[in-house]
């Protein structure tokens, strides 16, 4: 389609500027492709010439009022006014292009973010900026609209803008049409939906400090999702200052017991809305939860199949792997009766975040860490009454997130859990099976993730699980990788020598099935690797909503955007943190660094007591998210150089 050109008049406070605007319609993306959207080029361009006479009619684009007969109230005019006032303003700023995004098909947005989400650290982009809400219906203009329309009009059907990062004039034009093909890239499923979709109201149980919750708010606002929130009094989300984010807060004792499921049922009583769907966002809250749901009608996971997964023993015998469990006040050398071989692993058979997990070499260290199990008092780990034993498997550890709607599997990613303190045989804590850093996407053969993905979603399906996210940790025997370090120092998989190399086929050993989303820094890792958002995702599998799950569940079609690395921070001692934000020092003080660190969090904050290591237990200060796109051994370098670099002080 021909180039089309306006003259703006932007108010500065030296008068007014002359801002050229040379706009086209792109190449529309084919239904066919799934994506469907077309696209508007907009080159904006500062005309030093100076102008004579009248001014024309399409100026001054202040924000929010664009003379171009289209309705002011529209966010693409304010977004293109703002794109105006940065080409006025100078600065570097002369030259700047544009893409509005318009579908090609009437229909409801599905997820109102959705724009902003799947461009996440796109090098290309600067801002994106969606126009619609969630759930909005957006009509399309035909041929001859666009033909004849002028460019308020156009955009004024628009689902979101893009600003793109390179002001050079001459490179806009192919940074336009790159751009084209990077969104069929991103956006490989349809954003919107032929059906209305109705409005639903989700409760949500949470007992998680605001980290860790926040992005389940906020992907429930983009997904037009209302949530009600049930907690203690004096909860985060109770005052005003976050009400915003929640319809209503209902206090209920949320106490790990077998009551829970009833007061859930009363607090909900007491109240007059409607509810869809019940979730939560911590592991043992899973299955009483999913009671209340059952009760309620409410979509849910098969009980019995939740049943299983909070019993590690359980998990181990659904997936034909070796354990033997040990009860209060058994004699753990008697019962294994030479059954397994050491080292072994000992394990809660109730429990979460590795807390009670310890590596023994002998039947003294087994009787001591059973032992410790039974009388320690841990934070996330209910009183046991049994302990798993286990063999330890030396392979590659592997984090799985499957996503499954009806048994089939949408979506599924592979990590590589890197060595840890028990796996190291090294340090002051050799036998903690705490988290040092997960890598995106895993480095193993893809003939051993096919293998190892393939056995553990059959244990999946054996257990009856069918609607969920779960987040599944094993190990691979019989790989043919091993960690080792290189010269330059560096740990990683490295192919085993010719006469290492087994002879059998790779097996996937179960180490456990979380039936829930998995942790935060994970999830920031899922969704800026591979465009999928847990978060989302959870919430419409809470209201039964298969048909926008099924659609967001699409990674990048040309798979991870790049290599990424969880890192935790963690502390070989205890005391009171000194520190304040430890990420946010590093990124001022290294501005190197801090491009290719796209996430982090803190689990401790500035005078708040870091506890002491103990001998099944490695207390970690923060997490970070370091992100590379020139290969993997370029971003694991890139990931030590940043672990070194956190700098923090405890007292």
């Amino acid at each position: 389609m021909a180039v089309r050109t306006l003259l703006f008049h932007v108010q500065t406070a030296d008068g007014s500027t002359p801002i050229k605007c040379s706009w086209t319609i792109a190449t529309a993306q084919p239904p066919a492709s799934g994506s469907a959207f077309v696209s508007v080029n907009v080159l904006l361009d500062w005309d030093p010439s100076p102008v004579s006479g009248p001014k024309p009619a399409h100026g001054p684009p202040a924000r929010g009022v664009i003379d171009d007969g289209g309705d002011p109230t529209f966010a693409s005019y304010n977004f293109l006014a703002d794109c105006c006032s940065m080409v006025a303003a100078g600065g570097g700023y002369q030259h700047r292009a544009l893409k509005f995004i318009l579908p090609v098909r009437d229909g409801y947005v599905n997820k109102g973010d959705f724009l902003e989400r799947r461009l996440v650290d796109d090098p290309r982009v600067d801002q994106v900026k969606s126009f619609c809400q969630p759930r909005q219906y957006l009509r399309c203009l035909n041929a001859e609209q666009m033909e004849w329309s002028g460019l308020a009009q156009i955009i004024s059907h628009a689902a979101g803008g893009i600003l793109l990062r390179d002001r050079s004039l001459a490179r806009s034009i192919p940074a336009l049409v790159d751009l084209d093909s990077e969104l069929a890239n991103r956006l490989p499923y349809p954003w919107m939906s032929e059906r209305p979709i109705a409005k639903a109201t989700v409760g949500l149980v949470d007992i998680r400090e605001r980290m860790a919750t926040e992005p389940m708010l906020y992907a429930a606002r983009s997904l037009g999702i209302e949530l009600v929130i049930l907690g203690e009094p004096g909860h985060w989300l109770e005052g005003p200052s976050y009400a915003h984010l929640r319809s209503q807060f209902l206090q209920m004792d949320t106490k790990a017991d077998e009551e829970l499921p009833s007061r859930i049922i009363e607090a909900l009583s007491k109240w007059n809305g409607r509810i869809d769907g019940l979730t939560s966002n911590m592991d043992w809250m899973t299955y009483p939860v999913s009671m209340a749901a059952a009760f309620l009608g409410l979509p849910c996971e098969n009980l019995q199949a939740l049943d299983v997964c909070r019993d590690n023993y359980k998990q181990r015998m659904a997936s034909g792997d070796a354990a033997v469990q040990v009860h209060k006040g058994e004699d753990p050398g008697v019962v294994l009766d030479g059954l397994l071989d050491f080292p072994l692993v000992v394990k809660p058979s109730v429990g979460i975040n590795s807390e009670g997990v310890s590596k023994v070499f002998d039947q003294d260290e087994l009787a001591t860490a059973v032992d410790r199990v039974f009388q320690s008092d841990y934070e996330h780990v209910p009183k046991s009454r049994a302990v798993n034993v286990e063999e330890y498997c030396a392979g590659p550890e592997i984090d799985v997130n499957f996503v499954l709607v009806d048994g089939e599997m949408l979506f599924v990613e592979t990590a590589d859990d890197f060595p840890k303190a028990a796996d190291n045989d090294e340090g002051s804590n050799p036998t903690v099976f705490k988290e040092s850093a997960m890598v995106y996407p895993s480095g193993l053969p893809p003939g051993e993730i096919e293998a190892v993905q393939s056995s553990l979603r059959q244990t999946l399906h054996r257990i009856g699980l069918r609607n969920g996210i779960y987040h599944v940790e094993a190990r691979v025997e019989n790989s043919s990788m091993e960690y080792r370090r290189n010269v330059d120092g560096c740990v990683d998989l490295e192919s085993k020598a010719d006469t290492d190399r087994p002879t059998v086929e790779p097996k996937a050993v179960l180490i456990e099935i979380n039936p829930r989303l998995p942790g935060s820094m994970v999830k920031a890792a899922v969704l800026r690797t591979y465009g999928v958002d847990s978060d989302a995702l959870s919430l419409l599998l809470a209201i039964g909503d298969k048909q926008r799950a099924v659609v967001l569940s699409q990674p990048f079609r040309a798979g991870p955007q790049y290599w990424s690395s969880a890192l935790f921070i963690s502390t070989d001692k205890g005391g009171k943190l000194v520190s304040g934000d430890m990420v946010q020092e590093l990124r001022q003080r290294r501005p190197d660094l801090a491009s290719h660190v796209a996430d982090s969090s803190h689990f401790y904050k500035r005078g708040e007591v870091v506890p002491e290591p103990t001998a099944d237990s490695l207390p970690a200060v923060a997490w970070v998210l370091v992100v590379g796109r020139e290969g993997r051994r370029h971003l694991l370098d890139l990931a030590e150089r940043v672990r070194g670099e956190v700098r923090f002080e405890i007292e």
